[in-house]
């Protein structure tokens, strides 16, 4: 017979062990830096995680330069701290010791997708720089990615730097590479993000008034760069880069919501009235920023008359993205319905939206008449990042709205 004071002793001392694996809040509050990995090219793209404690309740801070993404969601699975991401369908898995910390990068929105990390406590410097940063390149650089190929395309690079750092963005055609920060150590330039969508690294050297270097972006994409000073850089227009297969016929779309019913562009909601389609994913940073302006003035939108739909393209079936979509919409308060358009592959999703040509971006932005037909179509994005040009662009589409809205009242 099994003694039964021996089997007590083993029962206590399995609970002191689960217990001894809990983590105590006080002992990982504070600053680190943590730099997530990728292998194959032997480099780590660093960022800031701050975790701190508001009414009793553990958050988590992403910092990318002027940036902040708070994370609501912690919970604890054993040793590990896991934080979810406010917007993607991703999160954070973080196990410490001491001042150490390892732990993996989730995406869930792709196929079985970690990338490691590791990290420090209380480590304020982005990258390791061997001394002051000396070289400044404030200012604006026309950039072209991939340069000499068939895929090439261009960028506009926008740089500030100040004692101890280096803030900026790379604005393409499409949108923008959001929040870096980083700087130079002599003639070597560094900067990086990561928002839980995407994590960027982008490496150079400065060669007379010429930067060459790389951009790598997760597990496995890189591509070359070359840039050069430019006061007054170019980019296609936003309007110029999506057409429609006939611009007399009238746009139609009819899809199932995140909340589970049939939505069609020919509900009673949308007749007679001026409309905008955004079409847009959950897993783009690009359709974050977009979505978060539309509802910062929804009151603006909705005084002028104009309904409001997204069509989603996701990476996932309806029935693994409709809750990390509807945690977006939350998070965002996004007030207008979001509809699941299908497989986020452009070749795919323009089966969806056979009235387009082509779909050159997520986010784009689709003016809509009362007749259902196209007023103007707006392609990308540019984030709070890119400072001035998000200011224009978000004045462009106040006026466009305006213009919307007063030809409408023409033709109802």
């Amino acid at each position: 017979m099994i003694n039964k004071a021996w089997l007590w002793c083993v029962v206590l001392f399995l609970a002191s062990c689960q217990e001894g694996k809990q983590i105590n809040n006080g002992d990982i509050l504070g600053l680190w830096k943590i730099e997530v990995g990728i292998a194959e090219e032997d480099k780590k793209i660093p960022f800031f995680l701050e975790l701190i404690e508001v009414d009793e309740q553990l958050k988590a801070a992403v910092w990318n330069g002027d940036e902040q993404i708070v994370h609501d969601s912690i919970r604890f699975n054993g040793d590990t701290l896991v934080a979810e991401s406010p917007y993607f369908n991703s999160s954070l898995e973080l196990t410490f010791e001491g001042n150490n910390v390892t732990g993996f990068f989730v995406d869930y929105s792709r196929k079985e997708y970690k990338m490691p990390l590791t990290g420090k406590y209380n480590l304020s410097q982005r990258f390791r720089y061997s001394g002051p940063l000396e070289t400044k390149i404030d200012g604006k650089w026309q950039v072209v990615f991939s340069p000499n190929t068939a895929d090439a395309y261009s960028a506009i690079g926008l740089f500030e730097t100040d004692p101890n750092s280096m803030k900026g963005t790379f604005i393409t055609e499409t949108g923008d590479y959001r929040f870096l920060e980083g700087g130079f150590a002599g003639n070597q330039l560094q900067l990086s993000t990561f928002d839980g969508a995407h994590a960027f690294l982008f490496e150079a050297s400065l060669k007379s008034d010429t930067l060459k270097g790389w951009f790598y972006s997760g597990k496995h994409w890189k591509e070359p760069f070359v840039a050069w000073k430019n006061d007054e850089p170019t980019l296609i227009s936003p309007y110029e880069m999506t057409e429609l297969v006939d611009a007399e016929k009238t746009v139609s779309f009819e899809f199932q919501s995140i909340d589970g019913e049939v939505v069609s562009s020919e509900d009673s909601v949308y007749a007679n009235r001026p409309m905008l389609i955004q079409i847009m994913g959950s897993w783009c940073p690009n359709c974050m920023d977009e979505m978060l302006f539309l509802a910062n003035n929804k009151a603006y939108i909705e005084d002028l008359g104009v309904q409001v739909v997204a069509l989603s393209f996701e990476r996932l079936h309806f029935e693994k993205a409709q809750i990390p979509l509807q945690k977006l919409r939350d998070h965002l308060n996004v007030f207008y319905p979001i509809l699941y358009a299908g497989e986020a592959k452009k070749s795919e999703a323009i089966k969806s939206v056979p009235w387009l040509k082509q779909i050159k971006s997520y986010p784009t932005l689709i003016y809509v008449l009362p007749n259902k037909k196209v007023f103007k179509i707006h392609t990308g994005f540019y984030g709070p990042s890119t400072k001035s040009y998000y200011e224009v662009q978000s004045k462009e589409m106040f006026d466009d709205l305006k213009q919307l809205s007063k030809l409408s009242a023409t033709i109802q």
